[in-house]
């Protein structure tokens, strides 16, 4: 990667990651890179084309991560817990990570892969190839479908505070088993 390309990639993610997509501008990261701003345009078409392109190397450090800790061949309802654990505890914090899941229709126009490459339909895909294989599918499961229903758990987590429980851990694991339950057989 060329210096300056790198100096802006650098200087973006490091403003993603503390201010946001939206509090970040082109000259914010152009300033921190000691780069002209004119000279962004050299590199990147646009603020999201930068976040996009940082948003996929985080997103890939985060799967590596995930990946590592999990077993992929652990009982499916340990695993699937075990992963959604690890995507909360690694993303929750991470304001890449949340602009995307945030702004994907908008930011993900950036870069045709982004959904597929996502840290969540990535790792599930891959279980749910597995449990294809294996014939741990419900029939009436298609892949699409699986994965809509632990995003929208991730959507859910997203939104956890305005859930008025006590007990959200134990509500968020009552879903998981419940989609579980449609899923497998």
């Amino acid at each position: 990667m060329d210096d300056k390309k790198k100096r802006l990639f650098d200087a973006a993610h490091v403003l993603f990651l503390e201010r946001g997509f939206k509090d970040t501008g082109i000259s914010d990261i152009s300033g921190l890179a000691d780069v002209a701003v004119g000279s962004f345009y050299l590199y990147f078409q646009s603020k999201e084309d930068v976040f996009s392109q940082v948003y996929n190397r985080e997103n890939e450090e985060i799967k590596r991560l995930i990946l590592e800790k999990v077993n992929l061949d652990d009982d499916p309802v340990r695993l699937i817990h075990e992963v959604i654990d690890q995507i909360f505890k690694l993303s929750s914090n991470n304001a890449i990570l949340k602009d995307w899941f945030a702004n994907q229709k908008n930011i993900s126009s950036q870069n045709e892969m982004a959904v597929q490459d996502s840290l969540i339909y990535s790792i599930l895909s891959k279980l749910i190839d597995r449990w294809f294989l294996e014939d741990k599918l419900n029939p009436n499961m298609t892949k699409t479908r699986i994965i809509g229903l632990f995003d929208s758990l991730i959507v859910i987590n997203f939104h956890k505070k305005e859930i008025e429980t006590d007990d959200y851990g134990q509500v968020l694991d009552d879903m998981i088993l419940g989609v579980l339950r449609v899923v497998l057989k």
